[in-house]
């Protein structure tokens, strides 16, 4: 059997120490089990591990401590590492683990010269003075949405259409959405085609490209377009990547509009639209026909948009967090004072969590609508 170089050895190890120093232990291990629930610090759940060779039933015996990393199997009495962890989902060696891993968090690999392709794409950093370039006009900037969303939808979807599939969310309501993907490998290809397309200088502008010239959307590839009056006019996008902070990205400015406002446009006057937080919970709503409108953080309505939520029945079904309980009594005061009104629901979960792990997930949602509507009507 070939020993391996002791060079190699070190290399590799070293990277393995990088990787733990920037990978998200939360987001890696959620990816394999999404339907786990973290209390604190620690998760439990039942065993992904292929070659342990689970039934899926009975009681969960994966438990991962998010604080170091660290997984243990209870049941086959196996444990170790993030990367031990990734070697037996994929069942390949500790050599390959890392450097997939590496390459998937932007770190550098075998024959990485200088700053790798990941550090190269980076966003600019904001200066010390906090000067910004002059920011791109509307046409031109919906001109750059649209031409750079058409190079991504002519790319393999098939990565991003998966990572909406375990969270609830079809392909029909992606493409409805006009949610497009570009694989990784794809990543010059897309840069060519905007190079092609505009001036660099627009493109930096408008936060597409950085001051090295390089697409800044590398590690954020699942693209989330603003539309107002069918035209794309803003671009956030997230990494499906485990452990890649931070996990959103975005064009340069500020949010626009409302997310999905232009679905709006197809209601009649007095329907019910939900206001939620976030991309994932507006798509899965509008999976089960819902209509909802997404705000980017609970605090992220503008009172501008109220006039686009008028002629609705409004419900809040905000995060039950402090925050997004303190976003929807704040908001319901804002519609008071424009003469509108604001039901709210309470769930126990974000959206896209109560509707993956409840069955009757719609009827309930249906039901507790219903019942607010009522109590404010009466």
């Amino acid at each position: 059997m070939p020993v391996e170089p002791e060079s190699e050895r070190e290399r590799l190890l070293a990277l393995r120490d990088a990787i733990k120093r920037v990978i998200d232990y939360r987001t890696f291990y959620l990816r394999y089990c999404p339907h786990a629930h973290p209390t604190g610090n620690r998760l439990q759940t039942l065993c992904p591990i292929p070659a342990h060779a689970h039934s899926g039933r009975g009681h969960p015996s994966l438990s991962v401590d998010l604080t170091r990393g660290l997984f243990h199997c209870f049941s086959r009495d196996e444990g170790g590492d993030a990367i031990r962890f990734y070697e037996l989902m994929h069942e390949v060696k500790f050599g390959r683990a890392v450097g997939e891993l590496a390459r998937e968090l932007g770190l550098g690999g075998r024959g990485s010269r200088g700053r790798s392709l990941a550090q190269r794409a980076a966003p600019d950093e904001v200066s010390a003075s906090g000067h910004e370039p002059e920011p791109l006009g509307a046409e031109r900037m919906a001109a750059v949405c649209e031409t750079f969303l058409a190079a991504c939808r002519a790319e393999d979807q098939t990565e991003g259409l998966g990572y909406l599939a375990r969270r609830g969310i079809d392909a029909g309501t992606a493409r409805r959405a006009d949610v497009v993907y570009f694989p990784r490998r794809a990543y010059r290809r897309v840069m060519r085609k905007m190079q092609a397309a505009f001036p660099l200088e627009e493109l930096q502008r408008g936060g597409l490209f950085n001051a090295r010239a390089h697409l800044t959307f590398y590690r954020h590839r699942l693209l989330f377009p603003f539309r107002v009056e069918g035209r794309a006019i803003y671009v956030q996008a997230r990494t499906t990547a485990a452990g890649v902070e931070p996990r959103w990205h975005n064009m340069r400015g500020v949010v626009p509009s409302l997310y999905n406002v232009d679905a709006l446009n197809e209601l009649a006057s007095g329907s019910v639209v939900y206001l939620v937080e976030g991309f994932t919970d507006t798509l899965t709503l509008a999976a089960h026909d819902f209509a909802a409108v997404g705000l980017v953080g609970a605090g992220g309505l503008k009172e501008e948009w109220l006039a686009s939520l008028g002629r609705f029945r409004v419900v809040a079904a905000l995060d039950p967090d402090a925050a997004g309980r303190r976003a929807a009594e704040r908001y319901g005061e804002l519609f008071k004072a424009r003469g509108l009104s604001l039901a709210r629901i309470t769930l126990p979960a974000d959206v896209n969590d109560f509707f993956r792990h409840r069955p009757a997930a719609a009827l309930e949602f249906a039901l507790l609508t219903e019942a607010v509507l009522d109590e404010g009507e009466g």
